[in-house]
């Protein structure tokens, strides 16, 4: 797969974190419950239009610049997709898998080219070994995601995921028309077939998305309340979906499904157990998607489900998540206008400035400063430098104090903006090792503008631009270079990465480092706290600018091309 492209089929961009819910978090058939610690795997914010701008964060990351105690929890990232697959739990078995007499037929060979000889179906399976292979399946696919199988290639990871998908659905099919099957079983069989559908859909099968709606409609009438809970979250993706396509009634839709999903999060025993942290990503998913739709007023319903269902969670990691997934309805006053100036709207200096000192007042902690830093990121990318500049400042005079971890984290952002501008007209010829050991020099690329795409394997954000730059380069007659700069950490397979995925240019290796003060020397001296990011090197060698979009890279090739061309 080249790097760069989006595997998803569009209309299931925004389905994908929601679906995820009920694959990831909730489980499998076999599997029971799962606790906090499933908050480690919470989808990010999806949006079906992607801006061109530099990723707009919920609690922007400064990954490369400081060390991990400064760091808020990374959210696991989606590509590739089999990775988000991954669960806590284990599916329970009550049968060996791999006997020679059982029910289901799965070897250890990970040649795909022979496939008919792994998990198969036999006609004449009981129901008692159709849940034995339901459970096998859930097994293999958990083996595949967590990469313990030998299939590295991801593309074949990907067929593979889909063919015990495949067979995982006919199998919960043919257990719910069982005439055998008892009522227990039947209900295992009807939430096979959800998650089955729902690991179709987020693989990109639009076909399973469509009998994925139609059946979590019809699963409402079911008599199994984790069978309904689980159609309630494929619903609420689908209802986002019709409000990003614009339907008049989506905002309705998705109040009235979070309430009955909270509802019945609260009506469960246990609150902390995967019902209740399900509901809670999904109306955080929700509230996200109203706001940036400007569906304010829905969006303070959802609000205050979160808080009404999950405030006062026992587990304070619960507590302090529903928190940040209900924001602040300040938080939704400034959203709305940064995405308006996303948009391309005018937003007056003097009113971003009114609503950021709304929010400090409602919310002067650790979020609000890493949401507003991320809001300058987003400034400077748009070019909007008085609104960066106004946001700096407000950071500056509302969190002076270094000690708390609020001051700490604006001196960074502050001192990460600094060290952007400080780069700008800089010579820059590192002296560092390669990828693949052989040295390069920027000096050997003078007279060519050189492109330097900052990227991590582990971070794949990083790695949007790499197609739309090797197309630049490739269109323009030498004129242009690529050299990357790797911020890999130390044991990252990043020869195995750079070989499957066949990336034409060099790159500088700069390791980051878990233990330094200074996770990444390198990132840290240009200011690198959001992916995409290319620093742009012009014929003499020196840095020129620093780009987070294609547009913005066109645009300084543009001047420095024009620049360079002799003069009528």
């Amino acid at each position: 797969m080249r790097l760069g492209q989006n595997t998803i089929m569009p209309r299931l961009q925004v389905l994908f974190p929601i679906i995820l819910c009920v694959i990831g978090v909730l489980g499998c058939s076999s599997s029971d419950s799962t606790d906090s610690a499933a908050l480690e795997t919470r989808p990010t914010q999806a949006s079906g239009t992607q801006s061109e701008l530099p990723p707009k964060p919920e609690i922007p990351q400064d990954t490369w610049t400081t060390t991990p105690a400064q760091q808020q929890p990374a959210v696991e990232e989606l590509p590739p997709l089999v990775k988000s697959i991954d669960r806590q739990n284990e599916p329970k078995q009550t049968g060996d898998l791999r006997r020679a007499d059982s029910p289901v037929n799965v070897s250890v060979d990970n040649d795909l080219t022979e496939a008919a000889k792994r998990l198969q179906l036999r006609a004449d399976l009981t129901p008692d070994e159709l849940q034995v292979f339901l459970a096998g399946a859930d097994k293999d696919m958990q083996m595949i995601a967590s990469g313990r199988t030998a299939i590295t290639d991801q593309q074949k990871a990907l067929a593979e995921m889909k063919r015990i998908v495949r067979l995982k659905l006919e199998a919960s099919r043919r257990l719910s028309e069982h005439a055998d099957a008892s009522d227990q079983a039947k209900q295992e069989a009807a939430r096979g077939e959800l998650q089955s559908l729902s690991h179709l859909a987020a693989l990109g099968d639009v076909k399973a998305a469509v009998e994925l709606e139609a059946l979590a409609k019809s699963n409402l009438d079911s008599n199994d309340p984790n069978l309904v809970f689980d159609s309630r979250l494929v619903l609420i993706g689908f209802a986002i979906e019709s409000l990003q396509n614009g339907k008049q009634d989506a905002p309705q839709q998705i109040v009235q499904l979070i309430e009955s999903l909270g509802k019945a999060a609260s009506d469960s025993e246990d609150a902390n157990q995967s019902p209740g942290i399900a509901a809670l990503m999904v109306m955080g998913q929700a509230r996200q998607m109203l706001v940036q739709y400007n569906q304010v007023d829905e969006a303070a319903i959802v609000r205050q489900t979160i808080l009404d269902r999950f405030a006062n969670a026992a587990d304070p990691q619960i507590a302090k998540m529903a928190a940040q997934m209900a924001g602040t309805s300040e938080y939704d006053n400034i959203d709305v206008m940064l995405q308006k100036s996303i948009d391309g709207e005018t937003i007056a200096v003097d009113d971003w400035v009114t609503a950021m000192q709304a929010l400090i007042r409602e919310s002067p902690d650790l979020q609000t400063v890493q949401y507003l830093a991320g809001a300058a990121l987003q400034f400077e990318g748009l070019e909007q430098l008085e609104l960066a500049e106004a946001t700096y400042e407000q950071l500056a005079d509302s969190f002076s104090d270094p000690i708390p971890a609020t001051g700490k984290e604006t001196q960074l952002a502050i001192q990460a903006r600094q060290n952007r501008k400080n780069a700008i007209g800089k010579t820059f010829d590192p002296d560092l090792d390669t990828l693949t050991g052989t040295p390069i020099a920027i000096a050997d690329y003078r007279g060519q503008i050189v492109l330097m795409p900052f990227w991590a394997m582990t971070f794949p954000e990083s790695l949007q631009l790499v197609p739309a730059l090797e197309e630049i380069a490739n269109q323009s007659s030498g004129k242009i270079a690529i050299i990357g700069m790797n911020l890999d950490p130390k044991d990252a397979p990043v020869l195995e990465f750079i070989k499957q995925h066949e990336m034409p240019f060099p790159s500088y290796r700069s390791e980051t480092s878990d233990s330094e003060q200074v996770a990444n020397e390198v990132a840290a001296r240009f200011g690198m706290v959001s992916a995409p990011f290319v620093v742009i090197i012009d014929q003499q060698g020196k840095v020129t600018s620093i780009a987070y979009t294609r547009s913005q890279v066109e645009k300084a090739i543009e001047q420095l091309l024009r620049r360079s061309s002799p003069r009528d």
